[in-house]
């Protein structure tokens, strides 16, 4: 699970612990009825008012009597009568694969809006060119200075050729990145000041004031395309890879995107 999954998820939880018990629709432990099965819009209302935000869906779990909510982003599970509330994985004994984290995957992967990388602005990029520029070779990247995995990706793509790396830089890790982001982009030469960031040297700076307004709209990008980690890779088709992968995967989705998009040119403004 990653930083900000992980963080989500306690801030989920501690808004669900500091409710007050008033709130939840418990028996008392002594009733000789049987709760009453709720309705699924009833479920969604006590959830919600649980964790004081909208039930994103809600659909019968993979146990019966379950139900299977998904609010802040995170897989929940109550049960039919509203007096359980679940927050854990939930396991598949023959295959040893969390169906939970399997629907959060899902539920992510539907919510994150597709890539068309022709229509982005790549003035707001930093530009790196490897070797020569070739149509459909390049990739577009979401990056934060400060970024161990980044620096790992620097060093992979510094041994591919006929590449084009088109950079947006994010500040996820604090204000020692976004100063390092703001000394980067008022350079005189972005591209070197951004591989002296990856060398984990700081560069110089102009000593002069920029538009900034760049960061700002990175930011925006990044969480409309909901890019929560550093580095986020994006191919010539829009395909999206989490991570520093290692340099033959990372090959293999660049050539396949370059047969597809040719005789395609980058994308945007460049």
């Amino acid at each position: 699970m990653s930083a900000s999954i992980a963080s989500r998820r306690h801030a989920l939880i501690a808004s669900l612990t500091t409710v007050s018990l008033g709130a939840l629709p418990l028996r008392s432990a002594w009733a000789d009825a049987p709760a009453a099965v709720l309705e699924p819009a009833e479920l969604s209302r006590i959830v919600s008012r649980l964790a004081g935000a909208p039930v994103q869906s809600i659909a019968p779990g993979p146990i019966p009597g379950l139900y299977e909510v998904v609010i802040k982003d995170n897989v929940l599970y109550i049960d039919a009568t509203g007096e359980y509330l679940f927050d854990g994985q939930i396991l598949q004994v023959a295959t040893r694969q969390s169906l939970t984290e399997q629907r959060r995957q899902a539920h992510e992967r539907a919510m994150t809006p597709e890539m068309d990388v022709a229509k982005l602005d790549l003035g707001d990029a930093i530009k790196t060119v490897y070797g020569q520029e070739k149509p459909g070779r390049f990739i577009v990247t979401f990056e934060d200075p400060q970024c161990g995995f980044c620096k790992r990706l620097h060093q992979t793509l510094q041994g591919l050729t006929d590449l084009v790396v088109y950079t947006f830089q994010v500040s996820f890790l604090g204000p020692e990145s976004r100063r390092l982001n703001e000394v980067v982009w008022c350079s005189a030469n972005r591209s070197a000041s951004w591989d002296e960031v990856m060398a984990s040297r700081v560069p110089e700076g102009s000593g002069q004031f920029c538009d900034l307004g760049a960061l700002a709209r990175n930011a925006k990008l990044a969480d409309h395309y909901r890019v929560q980690g550093t580095p986020t890779i994006y191919t010539a088709s829009g395909q999206r890879i989490n991570g520093a992968v290692a340099a033959p995967v990372l090959l293999k989705a660049i050539e396949e995107a370059a047969q597809a998009a040719a005789p395609l040119s980058a994308p945007g403004k460049s």
